[in-house]
């Protein structure tokens, strides 16, 4: 909860808490989409290649945090910091997604149902 409140001003009338980033916030972007489906929060975040490289993302690092990752699973929602300036997060999944519908427990005859879903569309 503290994290996320780190993120929201402390009353209608203030601007929200600003922070010394380790990230300078002129420093390049290193990490560059690919034409095949990737992962977008290795885009805001970064992410660690095979070889312990790190590759920058968008965002200040260690400071993107994802909320409700399993509800909609097409899209991805969080808060960062850029510059050390909170901001809200919206990204579109690019990779196919799998929906879940359970099995209906007062009805015996049904079954768990999974759908492959497209990644780049708002279900």
């Amino acid at each position: 909860i503290l994290q996320w409140l780190s993120f929201v001003p402390r009353d209608t009338w203030s601007l929200p808490q600003s922070v010394t980033s380790l990230d300078p916030p002129e420093r390049l972007v290193e990490f560059r989409p690919t034409k095949q489906a990737y992962d977008p929060r290795h885009m805001l975040a970064g992410t660690t290649t095979d070889n312990g490289k790190w590759v920058s993302g968008f965002f200040d690092r260690g400071s993107f945090v994802e909320y409700m990752a399993g509800w909609g699973r097409s899209v991805v929602v969080g808060r960062a910091r850029l510059g050390g300036i909170p901001m809200g997060v919206i990204a579109v999944e690019t990779r196919n997604v799998e929906r879940r519908i359970p099995a209906d427990p007062g009805n015996p005859e049904s079954r768990e149902i999974v759908e492959p879903q497209a990644g780049q569309v708002w279900f």
